[in-house]
């Protein structure tokens, strides 16, 4: 996703840390050709979103220092994985500004990088412990599902929305609710605080994925690092897409006909409302994460929880 999610400066200790162990970990083999793609894009930037949310969350409770951190960086290495794979699955040529793995390296390494990437993910989660592994595996599966549902629904612009906001909850909101579950679970919080902390995560990454297919159709390239309409032409089509079939049957003939231009469907998506529909979509999964997590306990972890949602909204420009 483009745009700026600011975290808190309080927190950029914490975030050293666990980038820290992301380099020291992925970058771990000796030789170069494992090395070198391993950590192309954990040097190329990003958010570091979902550690940051396995950080805040801990904060609702008592953390295990190591076992938090810990946590923070397998996630974020299984994050990694699944956009190596993305990316070769979409033949993405551009991630966060840089070459991707395959555009770089080839298909075979990019792919095994993918892999190496989430073993070292799964091997901080065991040293890790006690729940951790557990939340991890479940967390990937349901990615993986995500993917491979997703996948079978390329090129379908009469998918219906229910189905759509499934399979975003697998791909996308499951690493957003395994980060809350692991702060949780490393910081001796459970029952319904826990609870909250979960639904926040699920909330969040509905909002998150649909923020980032906007983005797909209205970002400014120059700020997302990524060419715009890059669903549409693989035959994703994302919520507003699908809003817009629903509204106008001559859209979708024009996409079945292979007609995948965004320029040229832009102001079908326009007329029909289905932008601006799918932008209150976010909104309301964004405002249903704040509300999850309204009743714990006070906190700059909490106000920072609350700030991010905010946030992952603002990146969205004025829909004119």
């Amino acid at each position: 996703m483009s745009g700026h999610t600011t975290l808190p400066e309080w927190l950029a200790t914490d975030m050293e840390r666990v980038e820290n162990v992301l380099i020291s970990t992925a970058g771990a083999s000796t030789h170069p050709l494992v090395a070198e793609p391993s950590t192309h894009l954990i040097k190329a930037g990003g958010k570091r979103l979902r550690p940051a949310l396995v950080l805040l969350s801990s904060q609702a409770g008592t953390p295990d220092a190591i076992a938090t951190d810990l946590s923070a960086a397998a996630l974020e290495l299984v994050h990694l994985a699944t956009l190596y794979h993305d990316d070769v699955i979409d033949e993405t040529e551009v991630r966060r500004g840089a070459p991707t793995a395959h555009s770089k390296w080839g298909i075979e390494v990019a792919v095994l990088a993918g892999d190496y990437l989430f073993a070292c993910g799964c091997g901080l989660g065991a040293q890790a412990g006690g729940e951790v592994p557990g939340i991890l595996a479940r967390a990937i599966a349901e990615v993986c599902e995500g993917q491979i549902v997703e996948t079978g629904a390329l090129g379908d612009p009469r998918r219906s929305i229910d189905d759509f906001l499934a399979t975003i909850a697998g791909k996308t909101g499951a690493l957003f609710r395994a980060a809350c579950d692991l702060g949780a679970a490393t910081s001796g919080v459970s029952g319904e605080e826990r609870a909250a902390l979960v639904e926040y995560g699920r909330q969040l990454g509905l909002a998150f994925q649909l923020v980032d297919d906007l983005l797909d159709l209205v970002g400014d390239p120059e700020v997302t690092g990524k060419s715009p309409g890059t669903d549409l032409r693989e035959g994703v089509f994302t919520m507003a897409v699908l809003l817009a079939c629903q509204r106008d049957e001559s859209l979708c003939e024009r996409l079945i006909a292979g007609e995948h231009d965004l320029d040229e469907i832009l102001p079908t998506l326009r007329s029909t409302g289905a932008l601006d529909d799918a932008l209150e979509a976010a909104h309301s999964h964004a405002r249903a994460a704040k509300a999850a997590i309204a009743d714990l306990p006070p906190g700059r972890w909490h106000t920072a929880m609350d700030d991010i949602a905010d946030t992952v909204i603002a990146q969205i420009p004025v829909l004119a």
